[in-house]
């Protein structure tokens, strides 16, 4: 069954290190967005979802009753299993008990709180709005309005990031006790404020080596505290996966409603437009489209399989392509498996421990 993406682009402040398509906006601009995107979502009425993904931007930086609108809207246009994952994005900045009350009514049953980092100097850095209390309030606002499945996304590799820096963070985020926890590496994006902050000289990131160890570091405290690691960034507690981000790693369908969106359906991947005055033209798409053939659909069946740490199931493989694993990728296989960076045991393929800091290539040699 497919999942569901939307996209809201408005946030209080873009931070230094971001490239999404998101920027502050007034309400009038808002609200005439959301009647496009309900427009859109119009145009798929009827289809069924068991998982929505409110991202952003930032969602709950919507006034209470046009984020309200938004959740009626998918509620009102698309079936949505009784057992649906549904999430919303939310800045700690954004935090209101009326608000969080409304969405949890509503059906929104996990929230992933974007806090990134609990070192005030680590977050100015990074431009974010709110400030390391403000997370720990975030947090404790949410369980008070009834929420029990909380991830909290945190950033390794920032500016003035040590190792014991971010075990101080780690160690606050396992206090709060979320059900998930994200823990990805900053990507500097060009045309960024960070990207020429560091360029110029007048920000320095930390080494690769202490990226390294801060990544272990996690992993190890995480593991002892609960979290089971299931993919190379993403630790959960209790079974609460991110369902919704798996269907992505699974290559299964998904549904980008709203500015900028991304879909694959059908083994054909599509996009909207990423202009706002198109969009709110009702001009929804942006005329990208790529049909995936067969050996795309196995390459990335592979290397997004491999982002798990249950690894690709070969069974899974041939009942998808009809073709063995060994078959088709047996040049790869056999150098990764010679040097231990991949490992092969009941039935799957999975990168070792060792692999994931050089990932990226390993997974680059299984392109078709």
């Amino acid at each position: 069954m497919k999942g569901l993406y939307v996209h809201i682009p408005f946030c209080l402040k873009k931070c230094a290190y971001c490239d999404f398509n998101s920027s502050s906006a007034p309400k009038s601009i808002q609200e005439k967005y959301i009647d496009a995107l309900i427009s859109e979502m119009a145009e798929y009425k009827g289809t069924e979802f068991d998982t929505v993904y409110i991202g952003g931007g930032t969602p709950t930086s919507l006034k209470t009753e046009l984020l309200k609108k938004v959740i009626l809207a998918i509620k009102d246009n698309f079936r949505i299993c009784e057992d649906a994952e549904f999430t919303v994005e939310m800045n700690p900045k954004t935090a209101d008990i009326k608000k969080l009350k409304m969405m949890l009514d509503l059906g929104v049953n996990r929230l992933s709180i974007g806090v990134q980092s609990f070192c005030d100097e680590e977050l100015s850095a990074l431009g974010r709005v709110h400030n390391a209390q403000d997370a720990k309030e975030a947090i404790a606002l949410a369980k008070l309005a009834g929420f029990s499945n909380i991830s909290i996304d945190l950033m390794s590799a920032v500016p003035y990031q040590t190792k014991e820096s971010f075990a101080r963070t780690l160690d606050t985020a396992i206090s709060q006790n979320p059900t998930h926890i994200s823990c990805y590496s900053l990507i500097l994006e060009e045309g960024t404020p960070l990207f020429d902050a560091v360029r110029s000289g007048k920000t320095v990131l930390c080494d690769e080596d202490t990226e390294r160890e801060i990544y272990e570091y996690a992993v190890d405290a995480l593991e002892k505290n609960g979290y089971k690691q299931y993919e190379i960034s993403n630790f959960a507690k209790d079974g609460k996966v991110s369902r919704h981000n798996l269907k992505y790693w699974n290559l299964e369908e998904y549904l980008g409603i709203g500015l900028s969106a991304h879909s694959f359906v059908g083994g054909i991947r599509f996009s909207n437009t990423d202009d706002i005055k198109e969009y709110m033209l009702h001009n929804f798409r942006s005329g990208k489209k790529e049909i995936l053939s067969r050996e795309d659909m196995m390459s990335e069946f592979m290397f997004l399989g491999l982002r798990k740490t249950e690894g690709v199931s070969k069974q899974a493989f041939f009942e998808n392509f009809g073709a063995e694993i060994a078959d088709i990728f047996q040049k790869p296989l056999k150098k990764f498996l010679k040097t231990g960076f991949l490992i092969d045991e009941n039935g799957k393929i999975r990168l070792s421990r060792k692999a994931v800091s050089v990932s990226n290539q390993i997974m680059c040699e299984f392109l078709l």
